[in-house]
């Protein structure tokens, strides 16, 4: 049984901004264009420890995002946000929602919004 639940992009914006989205792509990608009311969690970060899928839920609780929240997660093509349900549903996450077609199926409809940090928005003017 899977233990993560996949959804797509209607799911995402019926339902962002009433629970937690978190996008797991590097400050880069995300600064350059997110789904509005997305929290960057970097899996990067997590990756890179000893123990991942710890760190992952470290980094997702100091969010205020905890095993019983329900959440979506998302990233570039949904790979990374698959690995990071996998992480977190290693550590009793129970509530995980993968958008597994992720940025690049969000942005291929025109009328869905995107937000760009205010970092680069200062950067190109």
């Amino acid at each position: 049984m899977r233990a993560y639940q996949v959804v797509d992009a209607d799911y995402v914006e019926r339902e962002r901004g009433s629970m937690p989205l978190v996008d797991v792509r590097p400050p880069l990608l995300y600064d350059a264009g997110h789904i509005p009311t997305a929290l960057n969690v970097r899996l990067d970060v997590a990756a890179a420890s000893d123990d991942p899928a710890e760190t992952l839920a470290e980094l997702f609780r100091s969010e205020g995002i905890f095993p019983e929240d329900a959440v979506i997660v998302y990233c570039q093509s949904g790979i990374h946000a698959k690995i990071a349900c996998d992480y977190l549903a290693s550590v009793g996450y129970t509530e995980l929602r993968l958008y597994a077609g992720s940025m690049n199926d969000w942005v291929g409809d025109p009328a869905r919004p995107v937000e760009v940090s205010e970092a680069v928005l200062a950067r190109a003017s």
